[in-house]
C-alpha cells in the first residue's frame, strides 16, 4: 500500500500563494523610493498588485497540471508489488530516457540490480524504494523549477517590473505622481505629459498653487457636498441574534474554518484576498437601528469647499495659451490629494460643460479626457461664472476658491452677477484669475484677490 511519505510537494493553492508573495515582494522592493516620497500610496500599490494577480493567476493551473500524468504514473508505481516492479522498469525505459539524462536517473542500473537480487526479496524491495525516492526527488525538482520559472516570468511581465514595456522604468514612476495615477492608461499619460512639464516650469502656476495650498492649511469645515446627513445609532447584534451564515469581512464573526487560513502562513494570502473581496464565511446576525435618536448635522471633514475652475476653451485660447491653461487646471487638480478638497471644473466657450473630481486617483483619466476637448468657438464668461456662483450657493461651498482662466476679452459682467459675487466673497469665497489677454475686461479682474498675467508672446 502507498505510505503517503512521498507526496506532491506544492498544491495549486499553495502555488498561488507563493506567486502572490513573490509578486508583492518584488513590487514593494522596486517601488520603495516612490512609496517613501508618497508618489504612490501603499494601498494603491497593493491594489495594482492584486489586479494583476487576479488577471494572471489562472495561468498557474496549466503550469501546475503539466506534470500530472507523470505524477499519476509515479503513484501507480508506488502501489506495485516488488514482483511487478521489474517489468514496469523494463517497459518504461524509453519514457524515462526521454525525460531524464542517464546521470540523473540510470534506469538500466536499477534494472540490473533488481535482476541480481531477484531471489532476495528484502534487498529487491530496498532497490525499489531507492528508485522511487530518486524519481520522486527528480520529479519534484523538475516541477518546482518549471513552476517557479513561470512565476518569475509573470512577475517580469508586470508593467511595474518590466523595463521594456509600458512606463519603461520604475524610476520614471518614482518622480511623477501623475504618471503613477495614469499607470493603467499610458496612452493618456502621453497626452498629459506636456501639461505636466509646463505646470512644473511656469512660475505663475507654481505661485497660484502655493496660494491655494496655503489657504487650505489648517482649515476645518463642514463637507458641503454631503448636505444634511443623518447620524443613525445602531444596536449591534449579539450572539443570540445569529440567523445563519453569510459572506463578508467582519473579523468578529468569522467561522472557525476561516481562522485556519489565517493561521497557515502559505494560505494567508488566500485569506487576505477573500477579506478584501468580502467573501469570508461569517455568522449572519441582525442589527437593529434605533430611529428614535436620529439627529441632523453635517459631516465634518478636513479642508474647505472645492476648487472651482472656470476654464476658457474658446478659439482665442488655442495654441500656447491652451497648453498653459490646461497645465494650470492639472496643477489645481493635483491639490485635491494634499488638501482633501474636491475640484469642480467648468469648461466654457459658447456653451459650458462640467466635471466634478472627487478623488484624483480614480478620476484622473476622466479629467485627462476632459482636458482633451478641442478649443474653439466664442466666449461666454458670464455663464461660466454664473454656474460657479450657483453651485457655490446651492451646495454651501462658501469656503471655495474660484479660479478663472481666460483672456477676459469679453463684455463686462452684469450688475446681477457682480452683486452675487460680492455676496459670496463676504461669506469667505475667494476669486483668482490667470489672465492671457492683452485687453482683459477689468470687471472680472476687480473681483479677484490675486491676478497673474500669463500672456505669452
Amino acid at each position: 500500500m502507498r505510505t503517503g511519505k512521498r507526496t506532491r510537494n506544492i498544491r495549486l493553492k499553495e502555488l498561488k500563494a507563493i506567486y502572490l508573495d513573490e509578486l508583492r515582494r518584488r513590487c514593494f522592493a522596486r517601488m520603495q523610493e516612490a512609496l517613501q516620497k508618497r508618489v504612490m500610496l501603499p494601498a494603491e500599490l497593493e491594489s495594482a498588485v492584486w489586479d494583476y494577480y487576479r488577471k494572471t493567476s489562472p495561468s498557474l493551473q496549466e503550469f501546475y497540471s503539466r506534470y500530472t500524468p507523470e505524477w499519476e504514473h509515479f503513484y501507480d508505481a508506488e502501489l506495485l508489488p516488488t514482483s511487478d516492479f521489474l517489468p514496469f522498469l523494463r517497459q518504461m525505459q524509453t519514457a524515462f530516457r526521454k525525460r531524464y539524462v542517464l546521470a540523473e536517473l540510470n534506469v538500466p542500473y536499477y534494472i540490473e540490480r533488481m535482476e541480481q537480487t531477484a531471489r532476495q526479496g528484502t534487498e529487491q524491495k530496498a532497490v525499489q524504494e531507492l528508485f522511487l525516492d530518486k524519481w520522486h526527488s527528480l520529479l519534484t525538482a523538475k516541477e518546482f523549477d518549471y513552476q517557479y520559472h513561470h512565476i518569475a516570468s509573470l512577475c517580469e511581465d508586470f508593467l511595474l517590473l518590466n523595463s521594456g514595456k509600458g512606463m519603461k522604468t520604475a524610476s520614471n514612476l518614482i518622480g511623477s505622481r501623475i504618471k503613477w495615477l495614469l499607470f493603467n492608461h499610458p496612452e493618456l499619460y502621453r497626452q498629459v505629459m506636456p501639461y505636466e512639464k509646463a505646470m512644473e516650469e511656469n512660475r505663475h502656476i507654481r505661485e497660484l498653487v502655493r496660494v491655494l495650498d496655503k489657504r487650505s492649511q489648517g482649515k476645518k469645515r463642514f463637507d458641503a457636498l454631503s448636505g444634511i446627513a443623518k447620524e443613525q445609532f445602531v444596536r449591534r447584534s449579539t450572539q443570540s441574534d445569529i440567523e445563519g451564515i453569510t459572506l463578508g469581512n467582519d473579523l468578529n464573526h468569522l467561522l472557525p474554518i476561516e481562522y485556519c487560513y489565517l493561521a497557515e502562513e502559505r494560505l494567508r494570502p488566500v485569506f487576505m484576498q477573500r477579506y478584501v473581496e468580502k467573501r469570508l464565511q461569517v455568522f449572519d446576525s441582525r442589527s437593529q437601528e434605533d430611529r428614535s435618536t436620529l439627529q441632523t448635522g453635517k459631516k465634518k471633514v478636513s479642508g474647505q469647499g472645492p476648487f472651482v475652475v472656470c476654464l476658457d476653451t474658446s478659439g482665442s485660447m488655442e495654441g500656447k495659451r491652451e497648453q498653459l491653461a490646461k497645465s494650470a487646471l492639472l496643477a489645481i487638480a493635483k491639490l485635491t490629494e494634499t488638501t482633501h478638497r474636491k475640484c469642480y471644473v467648468i469648461n466654457f466657450s459658447e456653451e459650458t460643460s462640467h466635471l466634478l473630481i472627487n478623488d484624483l486617483y480614480t478620476d484622473l483619466p476622466m479629467l485627462v479626457e476632459f482636458l482633451n476637448q478641442r478649443f474653439g468657438g466664442g466666449t461666454n464668461m458670464e455663464e461660466a461664472v454664473d454656474e460657479a456662483v450657483r453651485m457655490t450657493t446651492q451646495n454651501g461651498w462658501h469656503g471655495s476658491d474660484i479660479v478663472m482662466i481666460s483672456d477676459f476679452e469679453m463684455p463686462p459682467a452684469s450688475d446681477r452677477l457682480m452683486s452675487q459675487v460680492a455676496h459670496l466673497k463676504r461669506k469667505g469665497t475667494s476669486f483668482y484669475a490667470l489672465v492671457f489677454g492683452t485687453r482683459p475686461e477689468q470687471d472680472y479682474l476687480n473681483l479677484c484677490e490675486r491676478v497673474w498675467n500669463m500672456e505669452v508672446p
